[in-house]
């Protein structure tokens, strides 16, 4: 089996969990013994191609106005001729037929396609390959994959996000089997018309990082921003993206406004846009909370009695949270998205987005967990349904299934034919 992998990230450029699972997958699938590619975006230097731990890694330069994975403000109007060119990237396309013309996959399995194209989809279909796909985020329903405007998540399309989707829904209608990396995620895609022929939808829910073998004989390293530590100040953290959506906000308003956790500090970390690290830095000055930056995982949960995952917006999945239920951390959910389906049921520990004041509830709750024996191993227990080889042996099984049936696409004639 040979599977071509799409994704516009890959190693080493990641700035999110898409990147991560996506390169878990591919080596998880090679480890496997498949033959897998991957094609990506880069947005420097000249299309090339590496081998990487046993994968064959396509880096295409980006083909539009600019690179979007910069904090640098566009103007609307360029944005907005961005998206437009987004939608149907002939020449990305062209350069993406190539690789499937060099590579001949028996199967396409797309991710992120942003600043890629989803003429990927039709390439594959006039092949006559069938097309897997993964939803990770909104990108087909919203120009900024996040379905977040003016501080709150959207319940609903607005107009002009209705208009971008269109040609993207009506493409969807190639792709064979779907895959949402969560329920929540998956729902809003098919429930909006969007797949409308695929024979098939499953749920693959992403998995956390797995530590390096070396590092799981050492004791993980203490970061300097943690101190001295005294048992009676709770230690809350919040980590991932410093981004408005996030709500890191509400954590510090909350914990700044409560009197029923008298001794606490706040750990923030993670990177984010200079101005609003910036901001927050000066709105809570205070010594109780320490901004830390970009920091070791592993080493950030040695050092925290709780984490909070405080999203505003509705997130496809949460890979942060079950990354902390692998190390035994106990963890403080928002009631948006896919959060409290990942959430450990037994402890459920999720509070109500819309009712800050719930928050300081649940983290008592959270921090007398310590006092149950056991409770730590319960919680690495969860996170075993999330452990890489299940999500690779999920995607191998469904691969082989797509392949052993009756063929999906037939291959049309003229491969280079408009995308």
């Amino acid at each position: 089996m040979h599977v071509l992998i799409a994704n516009t990230l890959y190693y080493p450029d990641v700035v999110g969990g898409s990147e991560v699972s996506t390169q878990i997958l591919a080596e998880g699938l090679v480890a496997a013994g498949v033959n897998v590619s991957v094609v990506c975006v880069t947005e420097t230097g000249e299309d090339r191609m590496c081998r990487i731990n046993g994968v064959n890694v396509h880096y295409l330069r980006l083909a539009n106005l600019y690179w979007p994975y910069t904090t640098r403000r566009r103007m609307l109007f360029m944005k907005a001729i961005w998206h437009a060119f987004d939608v149907q990237n002939v020449f990305m396309a062209r350069r993406l037929q190539k690789i499937v013309e060099r590579e001949k996959p028996d199967i396409v399995s797309t991710s992120n396609l942003s600043c890629l194209s989803l003429g990927i989809w039709g390439i594959a279909r006039r092949a006559g390959l069938p097309i897997v796909h993964t939803i990770r985020d909104y990108y087909l329903m919203c120009p900024a994959a996040l379905m977040f405007s003016k501080g709150k998540s959207c319940r609903k399309q607005c107009s002009t996000c209705a208009l971008y989707a269109a040609p993207r829904k009506i493409k969807s209608s190639q792709v064979d089997v779907v895959i949402g990396v969560s329920d929540f995620i998956l729902q809003q895609h098919m429930t909006r018309g969007f797949f409308p022929r695929a024979s098939a939808a499953h749920v693959i829910n992403d998995c956390y990082l797995p530590p390096h073998p070396a590092e799981m004989r050492l004791p993980p390293p203490r970061l300097p921003g943690f101190g001295a530590h005294d048992a009676k100040v709770a230690r809350i953290g919040v980590l991932g993206r410093v981004s408005p959506e996030k709500g890191i906000e509400i954590v510090a308003q909350q914990l700044l406004a409560q009197r029923t956790l008298p001794q606490w500090r706040l750990y923030i970390a993670g990177t984010g846009a200079p101005a609003y690290v910036d901001k927050l830095r000066r709105k809570y000055a205070d010594p109780r909370i320490e901004f830390m930056g970009r920091v070791d995982p592993r080493a950030f949960f040695a050092g925290i009695d709780v984490l909070v995952v405080p999203s505003i917006w509705r997130e496809p999945f949460g890979r942060v949270t079950v990354e902390a239920y692998a190390q035994g951390v106990p963890v403080v959910g928002a009631n948006s998205g896919a959060i409290p389906s990942v959430i450990e049921p037994e402890s459920a520990l999720v509070f109500d987005i819309e009712r800050p004041s719930t928050l300081i509830g649940k983290l008592d709750a959270a921090l007398a967990l310590r006092a149950i024996p056991g409770f730590r191993e319960r919680l690495m227990s969860h996170a075993q349904a999330f452990r890489p080889d299940r999500m690779v042996d999920a995607y191998l099984e469904i691969y082989q299934k797509v392949l052993a049936a009756a063929p999906l696409a037939a291959p049309l004639e003229g491969l280079g034919q408009q995308m």
